[in-house]
């Protein structure tokens, strides 16, 4: 997955309660440049998320990106997780299965120009496996109130770890949807935990009962930068 698509789907993680509906529309930011749109539309059987890049980051590496988790039934589980990649001059498929109990997933990659197989893999995994959409859904239910550091069981499909999660405190976030009393958390993803490239990866939830998801960052390498990804507006229904 691209680094946006990354950024994306930890916005998109923390959605709604499972009772409700909604669709959560974020904008992205590179250098301090509109890079791209996010959004994001939630069920209480899983989410669907898409991204596409625009102005000069779109003439420059177009991404257009479609994701879809499918949570297993009376729970934030994930059960399957499909995802069509269209970067640069890349067009991918990928599905992601994952067992009801402990035992192997199964992952599948095809190019969608040559039709040929890119990637499988299997990998020993838990009952109950999150992608990182049902992952941060998980943690928007229980935030673990009073721990500074937790783990969260998580997966690709390509790699799996318990992740480590980290509360950083309360800040004020501003941004296109108005202003939010948040906690500041640090997902550790990244440095070849899930994700290989190396940097850090910050989100912020609202402090109420929604723990809205209102703020993404990924800050890496002074050549790649920060990306930050706020929340623009929401439709609940």
């Amino acid at each position: 997955m691209s680094q946006f698509v990354l950024i994306a789907a930890l916005t998109g993680a923390v959605l709604a309660s499972p009772a409700a509906a909604e669709t959560l529309h974020y904008k992205a930011e590179w250098r301090l440049m509109h890079a791209g749109n996010i959004v994001l539309s939630y069920s209480p059987t899983g989410a669907h998320m898409t991204l596409e890049s625009v102005g000069l980051v779109s003439k420059l590496y177009r991404v257009n990106d479609d994701y879809k988790v499918q949570f297993r039934k009376g729970s934030r589980c994930s059960e399957t997780i499909f995802f069509k990649i269209e970067e640069g001059k890349k067009r991918h498929e990928a599905r992601a299965n994952f067992p009801a109990a402990p035992g192997k997933s199964s992952y599948v990659e095809t190019d969608l120009l040559t039709k040929e197989t890119i990637r499988t893999t299997e990998l020993d995994v838990p009952a109950c496996i999150h992608d990182v959409i049902s992952a941060l859904a998980q943690l928007r239910a229980n935030p673990h109130p009073g721990a500074a550091e937790f783990t969260l069981p998580v997966s690709d499909g390509r790699k799996f770890a318990n992740v480590r999660v980290r509360s950083h405190g309360k800040e004020r976030v501003k941004t296109e949807a108005g202003t939010f009393e948040a906690v500041k958390y640090e997902a550790g993803l990244m440095n070849n935990v899930i994700y290989r490239r190396s940097g850090k990866m910050f989100f912020w939830l609202t402090d109420d009962e929604r723990r809205l998801p209102v703020r993404v960052r990924m800050q890496m390498s002074v050549f790649f930068g920060t990306v930050t990804i706020d929340l623009v507006k929401e439709d609940r229904s």
